[in-house]
C-alpha cells in the first residue's frame, strides 16, 4: 500500500493543470481522462469569471453538466428546445445543464465567481455559438436571418479562440425567470450531522431535472471519516474545497492507493470500488462529491459486516466465532463517523 498523489491514475491537482483558456477576465480548466486515465463516465472543470466576464454560449453534444458555485455569483441562461431559463447562482448553489442545451454564464457582480463542474462523459465535447455561425455559408446565413449578403462578412472572427468574453459595460443583467435547473444545496438540510461531520444531498430527489449526475456536499471535522463504502451505480469524484484529506481506494485487482489530497485537488473512485475519506488535518474539511448518477446508492462496510453471522465472519477471517462476540454490528449505514 502506497501513499501518494502524483502518478495515480485516479487523482489530480488544479495547481498542476494549465487552464485550457486563460484570460485576464477569467479562465477555464478541463480535467478529463487525458489527465486522469481512471475517469469513467465523468470529467471535471473549473471556471473562474472576474467581474464583467462571460462564457460564450456553448453546448456539449455528448455530456450532461452539473455545476457547484463555490464563490461569488453568476447569471446562467439555458436555451432548451422549449424556452429560455434564466437564473442566478450564488455560493452554495448547484445547477444542471442537460446534454445539448446551449448555455451562457456571466458575472455581473463585483466579486470573482468560482464554479466547479462535472460532466457525464470522461471526454466532454464542446460546441460554441460563434463557430456555429461562422460555419454557415453566406447564402444559408442570409436566408435564415433575412439579412443582406454583406452582413455575415461584417461579423468579426477572433484571431484566436476566446471562449471567455468581456461584457459590454452598458449591458443590463436580464431578469431571472426560472429555478427549475438549480438547487441551494448549501442551505439545505444536513441529513447527517454528528461529531464526525455533516452531509447534504443534491440528487434527483432535490432537483428533479437531474440526469446522469448528482452531488453530495459534506464536511469532516478533525479526525472525521467517511465510512468505507462503495456505490453500485455510480463513480464518485471527490473535490477538496477546504482542508486536507486522505482517500483510500481499493481496485478489483487488489491494489490499494492512499491519496493525500488538499484544497484544489481531487480523486475518483470508479463504480463499486471500495473507498474511504478521512480528515488528516487540524481544520475542518469541505468536500464536493460529484457522482455519475442522479441518484447514487450506498453500500457501507458497517451494514455489510452487520449482515453476516459471527460464524460466517469467522470463516472469512480464519478466526473463532467467539472473536466477534464484542464486535459492534450495525444494520444501518454509518456514512459519517
Amino acid at each position: 500500500m502506497s501513499e501518494s498523489y502524483m502518478g495515480s491514475k485516479y487523482s489530480f491537482s488544479l495547481n498542476s493543470i494549465k487552464p485550457e483558456r486563460n484570460y485576464k477576465i477569467g479562465k477555464l480548466t478541463y480535467v478529463t481522462s487525458d489527465e486522469v486515465p481512471g475517469f469513467a463516465n465523468i470529467a471535471f472543470a473549473s471556471l473562474v469569471l472576474n467581474n464583467g466576464g462571460a462564457l460564450e454560449p456553448i453546448w456539449h453534444p455528448n455530456a450532461h453538466k452539473i455545476g457547484y458555485c463555490t464563490q461569488g455569483s453568476a447569471l446562467v441562461s439555458i436555451r432548451s428546445p422549449e424556452n429560455v431559463d434564466i437564473f442566478t447562482v450564488n455560493a452554495g448553489e448547484m445547477f444542471f445543464i442537460p446534454k445539448g442545451y446551449i448555455h451562457h454564464i456571466a458575472n455581473f457582480a463585483s466579486q470573482e465567481c468560482l464554479i466547479k463542474f462535472a460532466f457525464s462523459n470522461s471526454k466532454p465535447q464542446e460546441m460554441c455559438l460563434s463557430k456555429a455561425i461562422f460555419s454557415l455559408s453566406e447564402s444559408v446565413f442570409d436566408t435564415t436571418f433575412n439579412t443582406s449578403s454583406s452582413f455575415l462578412d461584417g461579423l468579426k472572427k477572433s484571431q484566436k479562440e476566446e471562449l471567455i468574453k468581456v461584457l459590454p459595460p452598458s449591458l443590463e443583467m436580464p431578469k431571472p425567470n426560472s429555478v427549475r435547473y438549480k438547487f441551494n444545496i448549501g442551505e439545505s438540510k444536513k441529513i447527517i450531522q454528528n461529531k464526525g461531520g455533516y452531509l447534504q444531498v443534491g440528487t434527483k430527489v432535490n432537483l428533479p431535472t437531474l440526469e446522469g449526475l448528482g452531488i453530495l456536499g459534506f464536511g469532516l471535522n478533525p479526525k472525521g471519516i467517511v465510512e468505507p463504502h462503495w456505490h453500485t451505480n455510480a463513480g464518485e469524484l471527490v473535490y477538496i474545497a477546504k482542508g486536507e484529506a486522505r482517500m483510500t481506494i481499493l481496485s478489483p485487482e487488489g491494489k490499494v492507493e492512499v491519496l493525500k489530497l488538499k484544497k484544489g485537488e481531487g480523486a475518483f473512485a470508479p463504480t463499486s470500488y471500495f473507498h474511504s475519506i478521512e480528515n488528516t488535518g487540524n481544520e475542518d474539511v469541505e468536500v464536493i462529491a460529484f457522482f455519475s448518477d442522479a441518484q447514487p446508492d450506498y453500500m457501507g462496510i458497517g451494514e455489510v459486516m452487520g449482515a453476516y453471522s459471527n460464524e460466517l465472519l469467522a470463516t472469512t477471517f480464519n478466526v473463532s466465532p467467539d472473536y466477534f462476540k464484542t464486535f459492534n454490528k450495525t444494520q444501518e449505514p454509518l456514512v459519517i463517523i
